[in-house]
């Protein structure tokens, strides 16, 4: 009797053991997922702020987080139709530069990635004190910026150092030096060119081009440092527009 009970305590154990690996097994074999189809697109740029992309349709690995990528815009050139769960979804395939992938393309919108203002702002300021050190050093130690500054800030910096009544009476005028910051100030020029209206941009441009072509001389250090002031004003006044 007793080896009887023990004989069906075993199979019982058995059936336990074997029970939850088919239902493992269903489950998985029911989130498999199959490509219904595929098709080309004619590119297309998207962005996104969520979501997984998976280096392919089958969904088997994750590869990037749209979340880390707000900024970035993204090309489709294909979509595919998929079948998990009983349910169809549609991916799209998206690059950017070497980053590629599948995503569900709920979570896509057409069109390209907002501006990282942020970013931005910090790249140009990089750039303007790059250009502000080819400047004589009273300019120099006027114009730089912070990287925290705002576009107003770095503008009014702009015009105090190249207009403020310190640079029109400065008693080293030298023609090296006014040289040197008219130089600098065409490559400050250079980094926020564009940015503006179309009005405001051509004037900018005739300004810039103007103080290009002159010829630094004993005589026309006076005019030229003028037009550098002119310059330099109404750029400052526009970058606070950027903000």
């Amino acid at each position: 009797m007793k080896k009887w009970f023990k004989a069906g305590l075993m199979m019982a154990l058995g059936l336990a053991l074997v029970i939850p690996s088919a239902t493992t097994s269903a489950n998985a074999a029911s989130k498999k997922v199959t490509i219904v189809s595929t098709k080309t697109i004619a590119q297309t740029a998207y962005h996104g702020k969520k979501g997984y992309i998976y280096s392919s349709a089958k969904l088997t690995k994750k590869s990037q987080h749209m979340t880390n990528y707000k900024y970035t815009t993204w090309y489709g050139t294909k979509k595919a139709t998929i079948k998990k769960s009983g349910k169809k979804s549609s991916l799209t395939y998206i690059t950017s530069g070497k980053k590629h992938g599948w995503i569900y393309s709920k979570y896509l919108t057409v069109g390209k990635a907002p501006i990282n203002k942020a970013k931005l702002r910090q790249n140009d300021i990089v750039a303007y004190n790059r250009a502000v050190m080819f400047a004589s050093s009273g300019v120099q130690e006027v114009a730089k910026a912070s990287l925290t500054s705002t576009y107003k800030s770095v503008g009014d910096n702009l015009s105090y150092a190249w207009g403020g009544d310190w640079y029109s009476y400065s008693s080293s005028v030298e023609i090296s030096t006014t040289k040197m910051d008219q130089a600098s100030l065409l490559k400050v020029y250079n980094i926020f060119k564009g940015r503006f209206t179309t009005s405001q941009n051509a004037n900018l441009a005739t300004m810039a081009a103007d103080l290009d072509k002159q010829q630094v001389t004993t005589d026309s250090i006076d005019l030229i440092r003028s037009k550098m002031g002119n310059l330099a004003g109404t750029l400052g006044d526009l970058l606070s527009n950027l903000d």
